[in-house]
């Protein structure tokens, strides 16, 4: 989750970070199906600096849009969720490393007004990053970077989110395809401790009907490999096993602890973060690396040069 502030006078969002979704959208009032949402709805009528964006022309500032005229919205995820309504303009007000804040006008958004979701999802939204025009990554700077710590400790005061220009861009870069606005890198190989298993090398390869491939995706809680790549553990405890490491092009590494790698449900019970992709149920059947895969790295993103940049760090060290 990023949490940022949206209007004059801002409101506070709580937004999804997802790094395979173009669109930013925010749930506003009045809003169906919204019940579920965190905090304060936003308002498009009480803030001085929205804008409402209009299928016909007329000017940056806007017009006062017939209803019928507004420029709408909708988009669907692999999960069936999905949201519409209208797109605008309007400010951000991010934190900043020293305790203060940054403004910045004339991002374009989606006004959420009818919301469909499979569970409480716990969020106002989604902070679309991916490679496409509208995509906050593409309006703010070509480039960002966070650090995710342990998701499982939720007092950690150090996982951040870094758009555009102060975006920490260090580690092992590898390059990545922008194919549907998504960040397709080249998986080489998995190794497990120092053992690199037999994979055959066209495993996460692209076809040539733009099927396959991997991706990486901050949207995704879990990772998902080609269905004939299996790794199997049958030990009752996690005590001394090995990391996992995914390989990529231009020798870029992701090593799974055994926090990155299962998720411990009790003190006796604990899954294996990997599940198979045609579990997605998305057609392309593209591998995903999820958000677990990168606790305990700092991931930047060039999109100029369309690069990833792997770091592995405690995010605490770049807080200072």
């Amino acid at each position: 989750m990023a949490n940022i502030s949206v209007g004059q006078p801002s409101t506070p969002q709580l937004v999804v970070m997802d790094t395979a979704s173009e669109i930013f959208w925010i749930m506003c009032n009045p809003c169906t199906n919204c019940d579920q949402h965190l905090g304060q709805l936003f308002g498009p009528s009480k803030s001085s600096t929205y804008i409402q964006l209009c299928r016909t022309p007329c000017g940056f500032r806007g017009c006062n849009c017939h209803p019928l005229d507004r420029s709408p919205f909708i988009i669907t995820y692999a999960d069936n969720s999905s949201a519409s309504g209208t797109l605008g303009y309007e400010t951000l007000v991010f934190e900043t490393s020293d305790e203060g804040s940054i403004q910045i006008p004339n991002i374009e958004f989606g006004c959420g007004r009818d919301i469909v979701y499979n569970n409480d999802p716990g969020y106002n939204g989604i902070l679309g990053l991916n490679n496409a025009p509208m995509s906050l990554a593409s309006q703010i700077g070509h480039k960002f970077s966070y650090c995710i710590g342990s998701l499982a400790d939720k007092s950690s005061n150090y996982n951040q989110l870094i758009l555009g220009e102060g975006a920490d861009l260090e580690g092992y870069p590898t390059h990545f395809q922008a194919l549907r606005g998504m960040y397709y890198i080249t998986m080489e190989g998995i190794s497990v401790g120092e053992r690199r298993l037999d994979i055959p090398p066209a495993t996460f390869e692209m076809k040539e009907n733009d099927a396959g491939g991997v991706i990486i995706d901050t949207g995704s809680t879990l990772t998902y490999l080609p269905d004939d790549v299996q790794i199997y553990y049958t030990r009752k405890d996690l005590v001394g096993f090995p990391v996992v490491t995914f390989h990529f092009a231009q020798g870029a590494d992701l090593a799974l602890d055994t926090g990155s790698f299962f998720e411990q449900l009790t003190d006796s019970v604990f899954c294996m973060a990997i599940g198979p992709v045609s579990a997605t149920g998305v057609d392309n059947r593209s591998s995903v690396i999820g958000l677990l895969a990168q606790q305990g790295y700092n991931v930047g993103y060039d999109l100029v040069n369309q690069i990833v940049y792997f770091q592995r760090i405690h995010c605490q060290l770049l807080s200072g």
